[in-house]
């Protein structure tokens, strides 16, 4: 609920109580000559959901009061940093595919990670791993049919 919207509630529900409060006065003031007792008020929902709404803004009044603009700026300067930095982030990783004769690109290939060279016996045995982890999936599955 906006703030106006919340004003606009409280100023039309005072208006309300204002106008049982002095009803409620004028019989108090009789009660109140005939005995001196305490009178207990019994406290509708309208009346409690005010009550926190105006607790509500006292806290953000209070709140609003004491943060400093110092703090609001520099969290505003951080963030458009952190905001810089990721972009820059982003357009070193698309822009690392061109190659180039600067400085700038030869320090982003000086960041990337050494890839491993071929290398034709470990190709092999690769390749041989993969044959024989073949063969015996097909003679577990084979096993497998022959017990059902």
């Amino acid at each position: 609920m906006s703030s106006k919207l919340v004003k606009k509630l409280l100023n039309q529900t005072n208006t309300q109580l204002e106008s049982n409060d002095d009803t409620k006065s004028k019989s108090r003031k009789d009660a109140g000559s005939r005995s001196r007792t305490t009178v207990t008020h019994n406290i509708t929902k309208e009346e409690a959901i005010q009550g926190h709404i105006q607790s509500i803004l006292r806290l953000d009044s209070l709140v609003h009061e004491h943060t400093s603009t110092t703090a609001q700026k520099s969290f505003t300067r951080r963030s458009s940093d952190l905001k810089l930095q990721t972009k820059k982030q982003r357009r070193l990783k698309k822009s690392g595919g061109g190659a180039s004769n600067s400085r700038s690109s030869s320090s982003s290939f000086s960041k990337q990670r050494q890839q491993p060279t071929f290398n034709k016996d470990r190709e092999k045995r690769k390749k041989d791993e993969e044959y024989y982890s073949d063969i015996a999936r097909a003679l577990k599955k084979a096993k497998k049919r022959s017990k059902k």
